[in-house]
């Protein structure tokens, strides 16, 4: 997607934004999903983001669009597990009961949170040293393509192939359920 589509869709083109959308939507799904772990809230989050994208791309100044969009996406998502927070405090609050049970949810939550990342974590031990590497410098500290080309001193097209494989397989040990 070239300049000429950012700002077409900035200036309101709706099919410019509607291919912006369907080149992105996996990508800022894959975004979401980690944060909120619903897939039906992830559709919600990922419907106000790019709401949310519509109504700032007039102000995007260039630079990496993907980083952009992405951190978009991820504002949406932590506001709201904020105001999921919120409303399952408040209920708790409100219903009868005592007070230990909101420190329950949260040592709970606390617990799941842990059990994923150390199942990430695995999954990622897991990988081949190579797309290992390209998969924490790509999705966790958000380095381009060409970044990870250069410091691996392979072709773009390289980086890319390991990312999706590394995919690929990550994806079937998730199926396996390992």
């Amino acid at each position: 997607m070239g300049p000429e589509w950012i700002e077409r869709a900035a200036a309101g083109d709706e099919e410019a934004f509607a291919k912006l959308i369907d080149q992105f939507k996996g990508y800022l799904m894959a975004t979401i999903l980690p944060i909120v772990r619903d897939p039906g809230e992830a559709q919600d989050v990922l419907q106000e983001a790019f709401w949310q994208i519509y109504r700032s791309l007039p102000n995007y100044r260039g630079g990496n669009l993907k980083f952009w969009l992405a951190r978009i996406a991820t504002r949406k998502a932590i506001d709201w597990c904020r105001q999921r927070e919120r409303r399952s405090r408040e209920l708790l609050h409100d219903s009868p009961g005592d007070m230990d049970s909101s420190a329950a949810l949260s040592a709970e939550e606390e617990y799941l949170s842990q059990a994923a990342a150390g199942r990430l974590a695995s999954l990622l031990k897991a990988l081949p040293p190579p797309y290992r590497v390209t998969m924490t410098g790509y999705f966790l500290e958000g380095k381009s393509y060409r970044q990870l080309a250069d410091e691996a001193g392979v072709s773009e097209k390289t980086v890319e192939s390991r990312l999706y494989r590394a995919r690929r397989f990550l994806k079937s040990k998730c199926k396996e359920g390992l």
